[in-house]
């Protein structure tokens, strides 16, 4: 990531703008702040922008939806960052509607997810849990010590809520993107990169 916004900034010959849907500012502490001029972290919960605790004013923090980027122009980000956000924007129609929003308005983008592939769930942190079905998801949350105090209703909830994605899946959303594989002998994450 580092070396990408190093050399799109020296491509574009200025500091660069950046869109971070779902992200935080403490995750660019790691990557660093240098050619860049501002930073937009868009989050759907609100909750979750209160939480940036930034004083720093190359962030911009606002409320919104991967899925509807409509107040942004085509192209109007040098960069749109996304770090396993995909995988929770809901279904199939639903991942495909953030996929084509955050290709429209990156002339660059870098959009991260978890390998459906990889054995261990990194969200619930148990091995094979997403190659079942939601019912059995659900069930197998009792498990979890997480989860266990909750009822039912509430262990579907979060068993639907996350959808891992495949390296196939990810060249169906992103067709004309090159997909980089992070391995840990699997492949453990992918990534989105145009």
């Amino acid at each position: 990531m580092r070396k990408k916004i190093d050399g799109l900034s020296r491509q574009l010959n200025r500091d660069i703008h950046i869109l971070d849907v779902g992200g935080r500012p403490e995750y660019w502490e790691n990557i660093g702040h240098e050619n860049v001029s501002k930073i937009i972290l868009l989050n759907y919960d609100e909750a979750e922008l209160q939480r940036t605790g930034s004083e720093n004013n190359l962030f911009e923090v606002r409320v919104g939806d991967a899925r509807d980027l409509s107040d942004y122009d085509d192209n109007s980000f040098d960069l749109v960052h996304s770090n396993s956000v995909i995988e929770h924007v809901g279904g199939w129609p639903d991942m495909a509607a953030m996929a084509r929003e955050v290709q429209r308005v990156g002339k660059t983008g870098w959009l991260q997810t978890p390998a459906y592939e990889f054995p261990i769930e990194p969200h619930f942190r148990m091995l094979g849990i997403h190659w079942f079905g939601a019912p059995t998801r659900s069930s197998l949350l009792r498990l979890s010590r997480h989860y266990r105090n909750q009822n039912r209703a509430a262990r579907r909830m979060h068993a639907e809520r996350i959808n891992l994605l495949s390296h196939r899946d990810m060249h169906v959303l992103f067709p004309d993107c090159n997909i980089w594989i992070e391995r840990i002998i699997l492949a453990k994450s992918y990534v989105a990169i145009w």
